[in-house]
């Protein structure tokens, strides 16, 4: 009997070291807690080690996961805290990993949500359901899903579009329950969760996804072997990319915005000093927010 459990046992652990390592995701989680008062902060003491051992603890997919993990660094800035209610501001960044031997890593994504209202209390149970609203776990799945997709999307055509489908989905969920940031009617290219997740869905904007798949494998996965060639490549992508604003682009985009709100400062790094000016006017048109950066890149001027 004893040989029985045993072997039981040793059966539970093989399988959930298995669900373990084939987990999409490596978190880190940071709370700041700076405006709550301090009556306040009892409630949430436990939050920090809550959602890193939610996030990392939980398969968000059903593939077997064999690569890397996704390195993500989630923080959350309190506010409230009346009646176990909270305010929030969220920023997620999410890294990808390079191809080369110093197993280098660039931002992939780049998130910060100003919207976001919850309850919280000491004890909270965190449990992951795509199919309930939660003013909590709603929005953590919906990112996650969104890093889970952006890191497919660098390694095949469009593989992300699984987890950006059920990352809409969790918004039009959240929609449905008039929680405030889960709109679905805004202004055209305004940055909401709805507008990213419309994008990353729409067929219009597989193009675009595509080149940002070329940005990584054929420009930075690239950059250890031959750099002239991969900056070749990099040039070259950010020609189509131009080309794609202008002529199939009817408007603002909020997912080309996301993408140079990750990526401004590591293309300006690699392009600068280079010799062919005209990606700088490209990029400039491209995300004239940073317009500034890349006159410094285009003058060998980044250190």
């Amino acid at each position: 009997m004893k040989r029985i459990t045993l072997c039981l046992f040793i059966i539970f652990l093989i399988l959930n070291l298995e669900n373990l390592l084939s987990q999409e995701i490596d978190a880190t989680v940071t709370i700041n807690m700076e405006q709550l008062p301090f009556e306040a902060r009892t409630q949430v003491s436990n939050m920090e080690s809550d959602l890193k051992n939610y996030i990392n603890n939980q398969k968000f997919t059903k593939l077997d996961w064999k690569g890397d993990k996704i390195p993500v660094d989630l923080t959350i800035y309190l506010s409230g805290g009346t009646n176990n209610r909270y305010s929030a501001r969220l920023l997620i960044i999410s890294r990808r990993y390079l191809d080369g031997p110093d197993k280098g890593q660039s931002v992939n994504c780049k998130f910060y949500d100003q919207k976001w209202n919850f309850e919280y209390g000491l004890g909270a149970y965190l449990k992951y359901d795509p199919n309930t609203y939660n003013s909590f776990t709603t929005l953590i799945d919906y990112y996650m899903h969104l890093v889970i997709g952006y890191d497919m999307d660098t390694y095949g055509e469009l593989d992300g579009s699984p987890s950006f489908e059920i990352a809409k989905n969790l918004v039009l969920l959240g929609a449905s329950y008039n929680a405030e940031g889960y709109q679905t009617f805004s202004n055209p290219g305004e940055f909401t969760r709805f507008n990213l997740a419309a994008e990353l869905n729409n067929v219009r904007y597989n193009d675009f996804r595509k080149m940002v798949f070329a940005y990584y494998v054929d420009g930075l996965d690239k950059m250890a072997i031959d750099k002239q060639q991969a900056l070749a490549s990099i040039d070259s992508i950010i020609t189509e990319m131009s080309a794609f604003k202008e002529q199939k682009m009817t408007g603002p985009s909020v997912m080309l915005q996301a993408f140079f709100d990750a990526k401004a400062q590591e293309i300006a790094g690699l392009l600068n000093g280079y010799q062919k000016k005209q990606v700088f006017h490209y990029l400039k048109y491209l995300d004239p927010s940073n317009s500034t950066i890349y006159d410094d890149a285009a003058e060998g001027k980044i250190k």
